[in-house]
């Protein structure tokens, strides 16, 4: 006998679930790729957009402990569970920059050489003994 109340209730909270995980794995896009200049933090530190997913998450297993047939709200749970997965897998391991050795803090810079905006070669050595700011990025953007 179907409950005309809790099942529908059910899927709708499973599919709600479904629904803030998926929007906060699109809303880390849109907002790291349209607004990262100005909130570098959140590529790294996706902390707002994890609280929306494990909402999300927390949604889907509300549904599932309500639902008198648990089939469907299993299965929108699992998939939510797998794209939270996916998506933690994709900041925190195919994204990471593996570690990278370099010169010790506090260590004069070795010589080096570049080109300039306008073709010219600057040496780090036309600078001794003035104030000289480098800025180094990453370059995994």
């Amino acid at each position: 006998m179907k409950d005309p109340v809790h099942q529908p209730r059910s899927f709708l909270l499973a599919a709600a679930g479904l629904a803030l995980g998926l929007g906060g794995v699109l809303g880390y896009f849109v907002v790291v790729l349209r607004f990262g200049a100005w909130l570098p933090r959140v590529r790294n530190d996706a902390i707002p957009i994890w609280i929306v997913i494990v909402f999300g998450l927390g949604l889907s297993v509300l549904a599932v402990v309500r639902a008198r047939r648990r089939t469907l709200p299993a299965a929108l749970a699992g998939l939510n569970l797998l794209v939270a997965a996916a998506f933690a897998a994709m900041l925190y391991v195919a994204w990471v920059v593996p570690p990278a050795s370099g010169p010790l803090i506090g260590a004069p810079a070795p010589a080096f050489a570049l080109t300039d905006q306008n073709g010219r070669t600057v040496r780090l050595e036309d600078f001794r003994g003035a104030p000289l700011l480098l800025v180094f990025y990453r370059g995994h953007w």
